[in-house]
């Protein structure tokens, strides 16, 4: 029944209010405390982040209001849904975070050591086919350091997704914090600043091939076919404009999210310019993700595989050349890459999952081509006409958080 109590060994009620037996005990036996059905929300919620996928690690937070003093957040979780029993689906590793604001921190003898995040329980999915399909049920509660309950909760479901098919070549990218833009190439790319992704993300392994683009859209205009582009199939589609790119992110959506695999607030799109540059680089502070200098054995680039029919270079198939450390292939040369924003000039200061749509300057590419010399990790051309396509220019997709401009 909504706004009910169930208490758990070592508490006991007195005057209408909640006390444990041993204070000090709270922090141990906290996950068994009580289950809060859903009740009134006082300035509170609960948010889902990240994918519920297999393979995958999400969160849930806790949002509320300013914490008063000696305020505890806490979460119980239950998968299916089972009363005040948390209970875990079979093979889930789910670990609680329990975070109380400075005031209670001497008190209850706990080190915040964030401050910013909210409260968040973390669940990993492991790669087990019976688990999708499957609801985890997440209720985040509030108790004051008196020991009073404060019958304030939210409820959030997820419910666990297959994830990306194995045929897509999706690689799982960790969010984190890197340096984006250079000193070093030209005033697009400055000034260098600070830019955090909160959310993970699937990134594709290799550039979308001509196979790929033909089985969703039902047609290919690359100009590298036939009997002078042997392997066309597995070579990057290109010749596609942003809108067409943009249609093939759409139609694959579709699809995936009929066959089940799409997981809770995600879609198939393209790279944010910040999302591309961080898996670019993958970790390295060097112009290029190669070191101090990027030739034509680590990349397509500077018209290496030119041939009397295709003296300027023509695109590699996907995956000829060694994959950065976060396994993506093709992050420098081959084929340019259309990214999801609009140009801008970059403001100093940091960023937090930055994107921007619909600016006049027009629509950005990154990563250079075979026609090109070594092109930089920060480096950033863009185009005014949003359909118009080049032969140098194709695409790679994201699975990752559904963005609104």
């Amino acid at each position: 029944m909504a706004g009910q109590i169930q208490l758990a060994a070592g508490f006991r009620r007195r005057g209408g209010i909640l006390y444990p037996s041993n204070p000090m005990h709270l922090i141990s036996r906290f996950a068994l405390l009580l289950a809060v059905a859903p009740a009134v929300a006082q300035s509170r919620s609960t948010v889902l982040v990240g994918p519920p996928a297999l393979g995958a690690t999400f969160s849930v937070q806790h949002i509320a209001s300013p914490m008063v003093a000696g305020q505890l957040a806490g979460f119980l979780w239950s998968g299916p849904y089972a009363g005040a029993q948390p209970v875990i689906s079979p093979g889930l590793s789910v670990n609680g975070l329990l975070r109380v604001d400075p005031a209670s921190m001497q008190m209850l003898g706990l080190t915040l050591t964030d401050g910013v995040t909210a409260p968040q329980m973390q669940a990993t999915v492991p790669a087990s086919g019976a688990l999708i399909g499957v609801q985890l049920d997440c209720q985040s509660f509030d108790v004051n350091a008196t020991w009073i309950v404060e019958l304030a909760s939210n409820d959030v479901t997820a419910t666990v997704a297959a994830g990306p098919s194995p045929l897509l070549n999706m690689v799982l990218i960790a969010p984190g914090t890197f340096q984006m833009g250079s000193n070093l190439i030209s005033s697009n790319e400055q000034p260098v600043h600070q830019v955090t992704l909160t959310m993970p993300f699937w990134m594709g392994k290799y550039e979308v091939t001509q196979a790929e683009y033909q089985a969703v859209m039902g047609f290919n205009s690359s100009y590298f076919q036939g009997p002078s582009a042997p392997n066309a199939s597995q070579r990057p589609v290109e010749s596609v404009g942003y809108g067409e790119a943009i249609a093939y992110c759409d139609a694959l959506t579709t699809a995936e999210q009929a066959a089940g695999r799409l997981p809770q607030g995600y879609r198939y799109r393209l790279p944010t310019e910040a999302e591309w540059e961080y898996c670019c680089r993958a970790g390295t502070t060097t112009e290029w993700n190669t070191g101090t200098s990027l030739n034509t054995s680590q990349a397509n680039i500077s018209g290496a595989l030119a041939t009397s029919v295709y003296p300027l270079g023509q695109t590699a198939t996907v995956g000829s050349y060694a994959p950065n450390a976060f396994g993506l292939h093709d992050m420098h040369g081959n084929v340019w890459e259309w990214c999801l924003d609009s140009f801008t000039l970059y403001s100093p200061g940091a960023v937090t999952d930055p994107f921007l749509c619909c600016s006049s300057y027009g629509l950005v590419f990154r990563g250079g081509s075979f026609s090109n010399g070594p092109i930089q990790s920060a480096f950033r051309l863009y185009n005014p006409i949003i359909n118009m396509a080049f032969i140098e220019v194709g695409f790679r997709i994201v699975l990752g958080p559904i963005l609104v401009p």
